[in-house]
């Protein structure tokens, strides 16, 4: 059964929402037309990149003495280990306004961040130093989310201090990777998780159960837009002797999407695009499960996240992106604590419930909820989940007429 993590998750989904989401009306809510201009301009970017430093040297702090125990429950250095997550708290909160008007993602990712900067801070205030040693953990994953959604070719020289650090580089490679990319290292990260591929002293389903294999393509595919090098990635990776069977045929399937990617005509528009994908990937005789279609999930996720940031009005074709890309999430993602398929399932429905697509969105949302509420003792639904998922539907009945 879920946890409070689990509904605290909810709560940023509706904070993540356009204003006025939240509340139940009587009628469909007119869907937001085009987000506000200021988070467009170069001021405005600038001011995120401004504030994302300030998180990275609050953590640039903070993370070397999190690698020890002892290290971070010292009462020696709670007066500065306090100080400087009040900082990353408070900047935390600060780059949510910066996310007004940005893409879906980043609204939604950046207002998590808020929410587990603050509750860090709490919790190490409280005493309770090995929640908010845990939570940092996940502050690293919520960074890692955003940054590998769209490409980057930028330099970041802020992140590389942090991975540069005498204690973050003494880190295990199968530790230190997940900050390299929260950091936008990305080849460093690359190469990371290639050596880790290779290293036959990590078996192989470590590498996958750990995510890595998923992490490498999210950034390969989305942030590099290289698949000839996935390609090479993976098929060294399917060629050692110590895959388990099903590992083994899901790398086989992954080899052979990534060969047809790296050849593929991009033909159409980003949405028919992603739709072929998708189609490709629910093929249940090419695919028998969906771990074997990770690939073609991933690719189509890389367009829909492109577009979307793309867009400076909010209709129904990036409705239509983010049911996709809630589809996508349902079958491949892998954070429990950072899911994002309630939010871009419940974004598709607002920002379009006269479109069919809404209807399937709904039906995904009930059943995703439904099976993550449920446990040994049956389902429980909270109130507040139920109560949203009524007016998610009444949104589609007036819109459509039934």
């Amino acid at each position: 059964m879920r946890t409070a993590l689990r509904a605290a998750g909810l709560a940023a989904l509706l904070l993540a929402l356009p204003a006025g989401c939240g509340d139940a009306p009587a009628a469909p809510a007119a869907p937001a037309t085009k987000p506000p201009a200021a988070a467009s301009d170069a001021a405005g970017r600038a001011a995120t990149r401004a504030t994302m430093g300030k998180i990275v040297d609050s953590l640039a702090f903070v993370l070397p003495l999190w690698l020890d125990d002892a290290s971070f429950a010292d009462p020696a250095q709670h007066q500065a280990i306090l100080a400087s997550l009040d900082a990353l708290a408070a900047n935390g909160a600060k780059l949510t306004s910066h996310g007004e008007g940005r893409d879906a993602g980043f609204a939604f990712l950046s207002r998590s961040l808020a929410r587990d900067t603050q509750e860090i801070r709490d919790r190490y205030a409280a005493g309770r130093t090995a929640e908010a040693r845990f939570l940092l953990l996940e502050v690293t994953d919520n960074c890692a989310a955003c940054h590998s959604r769209l490409p980057d070719a930028r330099e970041h020289p802020v992140g590389r201090r942090l991975v540069d650090d005498p204690r973050v580089a003494a880190l295990d490679l199968d530790e230190r990777v997940n900050l390299e990319v929260a950091t936008r290292q990305f080849d460093r990260a690359l190469t990371s998780y290639e050596t880790l591929f290779a290293d036959p002293t990590r078996p192989a389903a470590d590498l996958d159960l750990r995510g890595h294999v998923d992490g490498y393509l999210e950034v390969v595919l989305r942030v590099e837009d290289d698949p000839e090098r996935a390609l090479r990635a993976i098929t060294l990776l399917s060629k050692r002797d110590d895959l388990p069977p099903s590992l083994r045929e899901n790398a086989g399937a992954w080899t052979r999407s990534l060969r047809e990617l790296a050849k593929r005509e991009r033909k159409g528009t980003p949405l028919e695009q992603a739709r072929a994908l998708i189609e490709q990937a629910q093929d249940s005789e090419r695919y028998p499960d969906d771990r074997a279609a990770l690939v073609d999930y991933v690719a189509a996720s890389a367009i829909l996240h492109r577009f979307i940031s793309s867009q400076r009005t909010l209709g129904p074709q990036v409705a239509e992106a983010c049911w996709w890309l809630g589809l996508i999430e349902s079958r491949i993602g892998r954070s429990f604590w950072l899911s994002q398929t309630e939010f871009f399932l419940e974004q598709s429905i607002r920002l379009a419930p006269q479109k069919p697509f809404a209807r399937d969105a709904y039906d995904l949302l009930e059943e995703f909820e439904a099976s993550g509420y449920s446990g040994s003792q049956g389902s429980e639904v909270p109130k507040e989940v139920r109560e949203r998922l009524a007016e998610l539907k009444r949104l589609i009945d007036h819109a459509q007429g039934s």
